[in-house]
């Protein structure tokens, strides 16, 4: 198993509404040069935080399917399908752009915090379907607690969001010195970014000890093994540690757009 770690300042930054709206992008759009180009099909990804209210006008996109998960706050859309709808703390709204669609973003709270996930499904297929808008709300989705840990499945399993690319997404809690395991199969990869505390990682089998994660780190993580790879992550004795995680196939088995 080989775990990297990106620390913020080897990630991308943006900025939107006259500074109002600032991200941390874990993975950047084509032509930002930073530590990450792509994860499979996880084309970008986007840590937002409002400094004050703000918006983002109306847009076009094609193909890509669009998660955008609240952590906290209040988040209005918009779309030409004639969607308004506001999601808040812990919903979600997916965009499968498919032949097309236009939408807008509003930040209606100082201190809102999301973000947007763009995925990557077979580009040439998704296209020549219908745009849809869907919205789901935090108490849609499943929920385990065990041992001081949160485990909240966002997409795929018995999640409500089923994308049509490959991927399974969490949101986990660890509370103060618990510890948590996460099997990964083989030829699959896990990203994830530590938004709250700090902890470590390790392969369970490797035996190169722990490495330190921080918030804000950027954490990849690949099984080219022939056998699933136990991940083991554990929250610091005093902060606990907060991680949002995505999974999906190394290898998609369709062609990816070239960034």
């Amino acid at each position: 198993m080989r775990i990297q770690i990106f620390s913020a300042d080897q990630q991308g930054v943006g900025a939107f509404d006259g500074g109002n709206f600032i991200e941390q992008r874990a993975i950047s759009f084509p032509r930002e040069k930073t530590a990450v180009d792509r994860v499979g099909p996880l084309f970008y990804w986007a840590w937002g935080h409002a400094t004050d209210v703000a918006e983002i006008g109306m847009h076009p996109h094609k193909a890509f399917e669009i998660v955008t998960y609240v952590i906290e706050g209040l988040v209005e859309h918009r779309d030409s399908l004639g969607s308004l709808e506001t999601v808040t703390d812990g919903g979600a709204q997916v965009i499968q752009a498919g032949s097309g669609v236009s939408h807008a973003e509003a930040f209606r709270t100082a201190g809102t915090e999301g973000m947007q996930i763009w995925f990557e499904p077979h580009l040439s297929q998704s296209v020549k379907k219908p745009a849809t808008y869907n919205q789901y709300e935090h108490a849609q989705f499943p929920v385990v607690q065990q041992d001081g840990v949160t485990v909240k499945s966002v997409i795929g399993g018995e999640a409500p969001i089923q994308l049509d690319t490959d991927a399974n997404m969490f949101d986990w809690i660890l509370e103060p010195g618990a510890s948590f395991t996460y099997s990964l199969h083989p030829k699959r990869q896990l990203a994830f970014l530590a938004i709250r505390g700090q902890g470590s990682s390790e392969a369970a089998a490797d035996g190169n000890g722990p490495q330190a994660i921080s918030h804000k780190d950027f954490v990849v993580v690949q099984n080219d093994k022939q056998a699933d790879e136990i991940l083991l992550l554990k929250a610091d004795d005093a902060q606990g540690l907060r991680i949002i995680a995505i999974e999906v196939p190394v290898d998609p088995g369709y062609a990816l757009y070239h960034k």
